[in-house]
């Protein structure tokens, strides 16, 4: 259903909202032998070198059509995640009006578990962002589509039955990832289904667009909708300098790698298309690789991205880079925000040179992009996971 965001009642939170502002998944796995074997995962990724990149052939003009398309479940978007695209996404984008298309699910309460403590959304909060894009890009379209959780089951319980009850020949189940130790059966496959959906669902409300304007998007990026976006994010550069003329590169995060980043993407359109709307359909030739190469891994969400997704991607000529400065946290629903994201206990999860960057105390780093203060104090939640709670009405 296509929300109407022409609505005055809408435009009215719109208005306040935007005065208010003016005024004021998991620990590492370890990698076997056999996954080194299959890919060789560090050497398929084009490590950043700002002096090599400026000496290839080409120029950094900036061409075609740019769309960020963004998907999840918009947990404290008003609160948190709001400021922070406009400071880092929107306004570092205005110049190319790039246009927004955003699927969401309209759940109103969440529980605890592994995505934190649970809480009360308001789904309707993520409409603001219409106007926090025009009010810089006025030429930007920015179009939303939501389903709920009805609609959702409805489409996909069969193929939820299958992931939760099917089982290979060893006993194990087949497409559950059950040597995750920090998976759950079955919320966690369920969670991955939702989140695939929430993506594809974006990109093809970007590819209605297409149809009615003939004019396809040449740079696409898909974000999250439940993060404070730390650092800018420039859709038509690479690790900070422009992307040149020509050149085929994607840009994903060089933290959460388990053992690559699952969580957003930006680069050419065909590239992000696989990104976006092929893991459905190639599913079932992952699961039957894994089960014959390394059992046990099922539909991992990470690993289906490096031994799947990424390969094929690779295919459409593109080549991936991780951003050794790109970073943002992971926003809760009761207004905490984990800090630890861009942090692994080692190299392999987090490339070191991101803290670096970010510089400072990442709880003033926090606050600035927020424009506010947060509660003092950090809530230690595992050795890997902290939060600070950020509230936008601080208790009295």
């Amino acid at each position: 259903m296509r929300v109407m965001t022409k609505k005055v009642g809408v435009f009215s939170l719109i208005a306040l909202s935007i005065a208010s502002f003016v005024l004021q998944f998991r620990s590492a796995s370890d990698i076997s032998k056999d996954e080194a074997l299959l890919h060789k995962e560090s050497s398929d990724f084009v490590p950043w070198n700002r002096h090599a990149l400026r000496t290839e052939q080409g120029s950094p003009t900036v061409t075609g059509k740019c769309a960020i398309n963004m998907y999840g479940l918009p947990r404290a978007f008003q609160s948190l995640v709001l400021p922070s695209l406009i400071k880092n996404v929107i306004q570092p984008n205005a110049i190319y009006s790039c246009d927004y298309f955003v699927h969401y699910y309209n759940l109103t309460e969440e529980t605890a578990g592994r995505s934190g403590g649970g809480g009360r959304i308001n789904p309707d909060e993520i409409l603001l962002l219409k106007q926090a894009v025009q009010d810089v890009s006025p030429q930007s379209i920015v179009e939303f589509h939501h389903d709920t959780e009805a609609a959702f089951w409805d489409r996909y319980q069969p193929l939820l039955d299958k992931i939760r009850t099917t089982k290979a020949t060893d006993g194990h189940y087949l497409y559950f990832p059950w040597r995750a130790k920090t998976y759950k059966h079955p919320i966690t496959t369920d969670n991955i289904i939702k989140m695939w959906h929430s993506i594809q669902s974006a990109w093809n409300l970007m590819m209605e667009h297409e149809t009615l304007t003939s004019q396809p998007y040449t740079r696409v990026a898909m974000l999250r909708s439940d993060v404070v976006y730390m650092t800018p994010i420039n859709v038509f550069e690479i690790s900070r300098r422009k992307v040149l003329d020509n050149e085929k590169a994607a840009l994903v995060p060089a933290f959460g790698r388990h053992p690559v980043s699952d969580r957003i993407i930006v680069g050419p359109r065909d590239a992000v298309k696989v990104w976006a709307t092929e893991r459905f359909d190639r599913l079932e030739t992952h699961v039957t690789f894994v089960q014959e190469h390394n059992p046990g891994w099922g539909m991992h969400s990470e690993k289906f991205l490096n031994w799947t997704i990424f390969p094929a991607i690779r295919e459409t000529g593109t080549s991936i880079v991780e951003d050794d400065y790109l970073c943002f946290f992971r926003a809760r629903a009761d207004e905490t925000v984990w800090i630890k994201d861009c942090e692994g206990k080692h190299e392999g999860i987090a490339a070191h040179s991101i803290l670096k960057n970010l510089g400072g105390n990442k709880k003033h780093v926090l606050e600035s992009v927020l424009g506010r203060k947060c509660l003092d104090g950090v809530q230690r939640l595992t050795h890997s996971f902290a939060a600070v709670h950020c509230p936008m009405q601080m208790p009295l």
